[in-house]
């Protein structure tokens, strides 16, 4: 084996002596601030200044000046009120502030005049210009809301509840029911209430039996109106009404089930969507099911669809300007089955097309996103038989990369960075992956590539860290290369080029160099380009992110995530790290580093590490084999939907040509980098414990276990380190080597080391 490695009460905020709080009878559905005092002190006499409008999950509405959908807070004065200056006002969405002079969020000396009401962005970008953007933002789940006069007395409050996409909640401005709550699907940022609005919604109905794999599936409905579709249009008032029993005949193909309840003087309920089907091979295929159900326009207009091309889309592959090429996103319901059909994933959520060039192959990335607006803020599921990560932000849908080849190679590449247990090597940011048939509106979709996405969220997931305080930049390719800022500031990326350039020779910048770069996770990278031969590399797809303010123990060095594999398997011959090794690309100062013998050595003895275990011809080619087994049964279901008929024997002879490649490449990774780098030959390590099982040894980056026998090379020192096994202690090395658990040896020739260890 080798191992790769409910909310407590807020604290009151303090009563000034001359204020009094006030015994005030609670009213039903009163939301003033009268009604949830004692914690809290009401103003008298305040100017009516009011919370007007509130959108706390604000998806496809208004947008801020930087394009993005923020959410926001809208203030109002009563028709006929005298301005207000807002100096020192503020406002907040917590009742816990450190400052009870001035708790919350400050209001810049702005004038509200009754005849406009003022738009206050949720945003957490904290401004004061001409655009007023809070250093908080809102949390569809529901929170409360508190404006402050300057002395901090509360002239108005709000508890939002649960707020889904695009709702708001906010005043009515009747004659009949002037300032009582009550929600708008039509909001009005900045400008009167007067949309139509209602007190609530109409009670979720509950399909029986739940989505999923049923013999003779009959499906009920609670409620009392009930409406349903069947083509993933979100039924209306029109729709047909759901029957006492809904005969679901779902025998060639799954049937999706959409249901929501009318009740007059509410809004219609949330919808309810559920997949069936009585196909049994598809529970049984031993792959995950994911059925996606939008309403088709969102997806499949011509003009305004994001699956589709659009009118902007340009003639030529890839198609830049196409509707799949913006940044769009619509609503989807999303169920995942786990193989055997259990359903683990049930939930709202929002659809994106996602991916550089392959996103123009005509199955295209899907990426689902999480947000509480939609429901629930994560698809909490254990996805991933390899991961105890349970809970995922985002969910990337791949096609494969070597589109309708393999489909194999980005699954492999990752794979081959955890050992035959599943764990994960700590030198590398792969993504987790399982392959999955996608449907949608129960058409069939095709085979994907169900994984992680390498964003803020799989960062905080894996290593801890805060995930709104990262720098991360990422290299992808449009018509030119395009270096963008995802999040952070160029600062440590600029300070990392700037240092690239200098002779890294020289101890003390490669000191400075070390602080700044993961050096194991840099090299490691590298090695998984170079391994698969992927030609899309050195100028093209880096993705790198540091933490701002690392979490205790850590620290503020760049690493490199790995991905996109898609034009991996050239010839098993291809020299990749002739070119690698041969300069230093922007993001990527490969050949400044090497200039350095220390990185030289970590370079060698990394590559030494996975050609000996993962990357070695026989494990690799398992690996792949495995894959390949796992998605066979369903493969020609792929081929004919998206392949153009292609045969099975095409897919196999691809196959084929991707385990002659897997068995022979670790070979042709040693020859090239011995010529590249010069190294005079090989040289054998062979590891030993006694007694036999009582320890391990964790070399560069792997962990092996006793006996191990290795191909290193010569007069590159390796260092490495005995590790007891449970029960045992570490007592010493033999020939002399001393009973430091850590040494380092030169390598000059063949060296055999044993360790020994005692019981406990």
């Amino acid at each position: 084996m080798w191992l790769f490695l409910a909310c407590a009460p807020a604290p009151p905020i303090e009563l000034r002596p001359e204020r009094e709080r006030e015994e005030v009878e609670t009213l039903p559905g009163d939301t003033s601030p009268r009604d949830t005092a004692p914690d809290w002190v009401a103003c008298d006499d305040a100017p009516p200044v009011r919370l007007n409008e509130v959108v706390a999950a604000n998806h496809h509405g208004a947008t801020d000046a930087d394009g993005d959908t923020s959410d926001w807070i809208e203030l109002a004065l009563p028709a006929g009120a005298a301005a207000v200056d807002l100096s020192g006002w503020t406002l907040s969405d917590s009742n816990d502030d450190d400052d009870d002079d001035a708790p919350g969020w400050l209001l810049p000396a702005r004038t509200l005049d009754a005849s406009a009401p003022l738009v206050i962005w949720a945003s957490g970008k904290d401004r004061a210009g001409d655009e007023l953007h809070a250093d908080f933002g809102l949390d569809a789940l529901g929170e409360p809301l508190f404006l402050r006069m300057p002395d901090g007395c509360v002239a108005d409050h709000v508890d939002t509840g649960r707020l889904y996409a695009d709702v708001a909640y906010g005043r009515t401005d009747s004659d009949t029911d002037a300032g009582a709550w009550a929600y708008f699907l039509v909001a009005t940022p900045g400008a009167a209430n007067t949309t139509e609005s209602r007190p609530g919604f109409a009670d979720v109905p509950v399909l029986s039996p739940a989505g999923g794999f049923h013999a003779d599936a009959v499906v009920s409905a609670t409620g009392t109106e009930v409406r349903y579709t069947l083509d993933g249009t979100p039924p209306d008032e029109a729709s047909r009404s759901f029957p006492r029993a809904l005969d679901v005949d779902a025998a060639a193909t799954p049937v999706v089930v959409r249901a929501r309840a009318f009740e007059d003087g509410l809004w219609p309920s949330r919808i309810t969507t559920a997949t069936y089907s009585e196909d049994s091979t598809l529970a049984a295929s031993g792959v995950r099911i994911v059925s996606l159900t939008a309403n088709p326009p969102d997806l499949f207009d011509t003009t305004t669809g994001i699956y589709e091309y659009g009118p902007d889309a340009e003639p030529n592959y890839p198609y830049f300007g196409a509707n799949f090429w913006k940044v769009l996103e619509r609503d989807v319901h999303v169920e995942v089955f786990a193989p055997g059909g259990e359903r683990v994933v049930d939930q709202d959520a929002g659809i994106q097309i996602a991916g550089g060039y392959s996103r123009a192959f005509a199955q295209r990335n899907l990426e689902l996103v999480s947000r509480s607006g939609y429901g629930p803020d994560a698809f909490d599921a254990p996805l991933f038989g390899d991961e105890t990560i349970a809970s995922f932000k985002r969910l990337y849908l791949r096609n494969g990369g070597d589109w309708c080849g393999t489909q194999l190679v980005d699954a492999t590449v990752q794979s081959l960075f955890r050992d035959p247990d599943g764990h994960r090597n700590a030198a590398v940011d792969a993504q987790a992956y399982e392959p999955a048939l996608v449907y949608i509106n129960g058409a069939f979709w095709g085979l994907y590539e169900l994984k992680e996405r390498l964003d803020e969220g799989y960062i905080a997931s894996h290593h801890g860290e805060d995930p709104d305080d990262l720098d991360r930049v990422k290299l992808g390719w449009t018509h030119d290369a395009n270096w963008e800022l995802e999040q952070g500031t160029w600062e440590a990326f600029d300070a990392l080029e700037a240092l690239a350039a200098t002779d890294l020779s020289d101890p003390a910048a490669y000191a400075a160099f070390e602080t700044l770069v993961d050096v194991d996770n840099f090299i490691a990278a590298n090695v998984a380009h170079g391994w698969i031969g992927n030609s899309d590399w050195w100028g093209n797809n880096i993705r790198m992110w540091r933490p701002r303010s690392p979490v205790a123990g850590g620290d503020g060095r760049f690493r490199w995530m790995v991905y996109d594999f898609g034009h991996g398997w050239p010839d098993w011959r291809f020299d990749h790290l002739g070119v690698t090794v041969g300069g230093s690309w922007k993001g990527l100062p490969i050949g400044a580093a090497l200039a350095n013998p220390a990185f030289r050595d970590r370079f060698v003895n990394i590559h030494a590490d996975f050609l000996n275990t993962s990357f070695a011809g026989d494990v690799a080619t398992a690996r792949l084999t495995a894959f390949a087994d796992e998605v066979r049964p369903v493969m020609a279901k792929q081929r004919e939907r998206w392949c153009g008929g292609a045969t099975m024997p095409a897919w196999e002879a691809s196959v084929l040509y991707a385990q002659v490649f897997a068995d022979n490449r670790d070979d042709a990774v040693d020859e090239t980098l011995r010529a590249a780098l010069g190294l005079p030959g090989h040289a054998a390590l062979s590891l030993r414990a006694e007694p036999a099982g009582a320890g391990a040894f964790h070399l560069a980056v792997v962990t092996v276990d006793a006996p191990f026998d290795g191909r290193y090379y010569q007069g590159v020192p390796v260092t490495l380190t005995a590790e007891p096994t449970e029960g045992w202690v570490f007592t010493g090395w033999d020939d002399g080597l001393g009973a430091a658990p850590t040494i380092t040896v030169p390598m000059d020739g063949d060296t055999v080391l044993t360790a020994r260890f005692e019981a406990l």
